[in-house]
């Protein structure tokens, strides 16, 4: 109950001696009425009403019995004496019944009041939790800051892929600076077997277990691995191992991390270390052997060499194909910025402006290209999103329509082309898709 629980033998034994205790009060004053019943007031019902509404009906009754039987004694049979007790008694059930519905009242806010302050304190404890949480995951991208795009930029500013070793000492320098990968390894692989150590970084034992079961798991399936892919964690002394595979779906190469710290080791983490070490190797295969890279995307690749041969086309087609492979492979998206114009005039401020522009990074490719009397732009942009790019194509546009707005007033001023009007003119036509849809956009400019 609401009140502080006491026994009822406790309750009863007050009751009684405070009734007593009214009682000689009342025989002190009158001996003759020594429970005030003839006197003006009814001391009776105030009595009853503070019993019973402190300790309930119970008590109320057993007080009025306390009363009957004192007036038995001190009234005998006085029959005015027992039409009060009667209408004190009616009091009685009346006050027992307030206080019952009182306390029901209060117990109801009571379990109320304790539900609420328990789910407040659940709820204290999960914000608690999540802010933790939170902060933990937090600590974790402020300390590793690093994006696709600033990692490839890192990379690409690295002339050193010309032979594997090289592209191995890369790729773990890259992994610990971003990534705080502290000890690693990366092999050679000639068919299920492991070979020579290419490189290493960390306190590492380059003598390889063959039968360790992560890197046989991952030999097995040809994919990336971990400790939560195996079902026996105990058979293996290593955390992560990435192997790259070549166009024949052969392993050639293989990374083995075997020490990074808790708060990198997550998913996210794990990714980024396998999208770059494919991105790095697949950059030694193609400076290694360009030329065979060439023939056996000669079809993929959906141009013509015999009308465009320049190097910067092939790269350009070459790192398309990688970055497909990766969306293939990672659903990690990439984009093509196209600009198509008929007009030579136009063609050549773009270009002037496109060129060394400050809006780009080391990562972003630019090329242009004819197509019959057509001009195209395309400019790929690695690892971004279609809402990442929004605000750089935004830009880019803005300066393209002033370029355009500009040449086309001059052009019509200085005559260069007589024929031209508001109705003949075809302004410049700009769109950026995936990079999976890129054939389908040289089919659309006749590029093929």
């Amino acid at each position: 109950m609401t009140l502080k629980k006491q026994s009822p033998f406790l309750q009863a034994f007050e009751v009684i001696i405070f009734t007593l205790l009214i009682g000689s009060i009342g025989y002190y004053i009158d001996p003759a009425d020594p429970l005030l019943a003839h006197a003006d007031f009814s001391f009776m019902i105030l009595w009853l009403a503070i019993v019973t509404l402190f300790y309930g009906l119970n008590m109320g009754l057993l007080m009025w019995i306390s009363f009957a039987i004192m007036s038995f004694i001190s009234y005998g049979d006085d029959n005015i004496f027992a039409s009060i007790l009667l209408e004190n008694l009616f009091f009685v059930f009346l006050f027992g019944l307030f206080f019952s519905n009182l306390h029901d009242e209060m117990d109801r806010y009571k379990i109320k009041n304790n539900y609420l302050q328990l789910r407040l304190k659940e709820l204290t404890n999960a914000f608690f939790t999540l802010k933790i949480s939170h902060d933990k995951l937090e600590s974790i991208y402020i300390i590793q800051p690093a994006s696709f795009r600033f990692v490839i930029s890192e990379i690409l500013e690295s002339s050193d892929h010309n032979t594997a070793a090289q592209s191995a000492d890369n790729t773990l320098k890259v992994l610990k600076k971003f990534f705080s990968v502290n000890a690693a390894m990366i092999f050679s692989v000639k068919g299920d077997m492991i070979g020579q150590c290419l490189a290493s970084v960390g306190e590492v034992n380059k003598n390889i277990n063959h039968s360790d079961k992560l890197i046989e798991e991952v030999l097995s399936h040809q994919k990336a691995m971990y400790l939560k892919d195996l079902e026996d964690k105990a058979q293996t002394s290593y955390l992560y191992a990435v192997p790259f595979l070549d166009k024949r779906n052969t392993i050639v190469a293989i990374l083995i991390v075997q020490d990074m710290p808790f708060l990198y080791y997550n998913q996210d983490t794990l990714l980024k270390i396998n999208v770059v070490f494919n991105y790095v190797w697949t950059e030694y295969k193609k400076r290694a052997s360009l030329k065979e890279i060439m023939l056996k995307d000669k079809d993929v690749l959906n141009l013509k060499p015999e009308k465009h041969i320049r190097q910067d086309i092939v790269d350009f087609k070459l790192e398309v194909i990688r970055l497909s492979n990766i969306l293939k492979g990672y659903n990690i998206d990439s984009r093509i910025y196209s600009i198509y114009t008929k007009s030579s005039y136009v063609d050549k401020e773009i270009k002037d402006f496109l060129y060394e522009n400050e809006l780009f990074e080391i990562v972003d490719q630019y090329i242009s290209i004819k197509c019959g009397n057509q001009y195209v732009h395309l400019i790929l942009f690695p690892f971004v999103s279609s809402a990442g790019i929004h605000q750089k194509l935004k830009d880019v546009d803005t300066a393209l329509d002033t370029i355009e707005s500009q040449l086309r007033v001059r052009m019509l001023d200085e005559g260069l082309q007589t024929h031209l009007s508001e109705k003949s003119y075809e302004g410049l036509r700009k769109k950026h898709i995936s990079v999976k849809n890129f054939n389908n956009l040289l089919t659309e400019y006749a590029c093929e």
